[in-house]
């Protein structure tokens, strides 16, 4: 697929995501519907129809835009519009509607809507939106990691994108191993089980704000995890499996899998935590 091609899908749903986020922030003091779904923690569990109606709402664009596209998204389960899509077309549009649903529930603002672009399985672009805070994250194959507010709907007039390093604090999600042994250098601590609102490092694009220089997990899923460490690797930061073997998710992309990895903010901090894992 042409990087032109590319580029107006992206630009095509930043406004969708705008649309998408406000309706969810409207609701977020007021959310009901499902209580959990199956999953084995709290934040894997959490569900709203904050999540089912992002979704809904991004199919209907998607189908109205792109009919011939395949999609996934996390709650495909309860989708009303999944035989719609095309399960065998090259290129297949990516959702988590509500990425850190936990957080939403419990009227925090750290959570996004993370969608994702791939063409005969190579990932070729990422978007994070943060609604609380009006923000882009995203990166295309061929252009790199730019980042723009909400009014900034064309990739031509965003920023470029940089991880910032130097805060050597790295946050994890079930891998107690990595905080044992690269708790003695790094301030490390589990998204789950060390959950704290005072800390309020709950999303990854902290490595984009200096707060954070990695994170690390085991079966953490491509479909949210994977898609920003394609974000980070575009920003010029650094993403390996955890025993320090090359990470090849991004070329070879199944939303739906799971990956133990390592992404930091510079080639430095990722040398220096392999060396602590080792």
């Amino acid at each position: 697929m042409a990087l032109a091609n590319i580029v107006a899908m992206v630009e095509h749903y930043l406004p969708v995501l705008v649309t998408a986020g406000d309706y969810a922030r409207n609701i977020q003091s007021r959310i009901s519907g499902p209580e959990q779904k199956s999953g084995p923690n709290a934040w894997a569990k959490a569900l709203t129809d904050a999540d089912l109606t992002v979704q809904t709402f991004i199919e209907v664009a998607t189908l109205s835009r792109y009919p011939d596209v395949g999609f996934y998204g996390e709650e495909s389960e309860h989708s009303y519009n999944r035989k719609y899509f095309d399960t065998r077309s090259d290129t297949v549009v990516h959702l988590d509607p509500i990425n850190g649903t936990f957080l939403y529930k419990n009227q925090r603002s750290g959570w996004d809507i993370i969608l994702s672009i791939s063409h005969q399985g190579q990932l070729m672009a990422a978007i994070s939106y943060m609604p609380a805070k009006g923000l882009f994250y995203l990166a295309v194959r061929g252009i790199g990691a730019v980042t723009g507010h909400r009014e900034h709907l064309r990739i031509n007039d965003m920023q470029r994108l940089r991880t910032i390093t130097g805060s050597r604090v790295c946050l994890t999600y079930q891998a107690p191993d990595v905080i044992k042994s690269a708790g003695s250098d790094f301030e490390c601590f589990d998204l789950v089980r060390d959950y704290s609102a005072a800390r309020d490092l709950d999303n990854l694009n902290d490595l984009f704000t200096g707060r954070l220089d990695a994170f690390a997990c085991r079966n953490g899923e491509l479909l949210d995890w994977g898609a920003v460490a394609f974000i980070v690797c575009q920003a010029g930061g650094v993403a390996s499996c955890l025993d320090g073997s090359r990470l090849n998710a991004f070329d070879h992309f199944r939303a739906d899998h799971t990956v133990d990895m390592l992404v930091s903010t510079s080639p430095e901090i990722h040398k220096e935590i392999l060396h602590l894992l080792r």
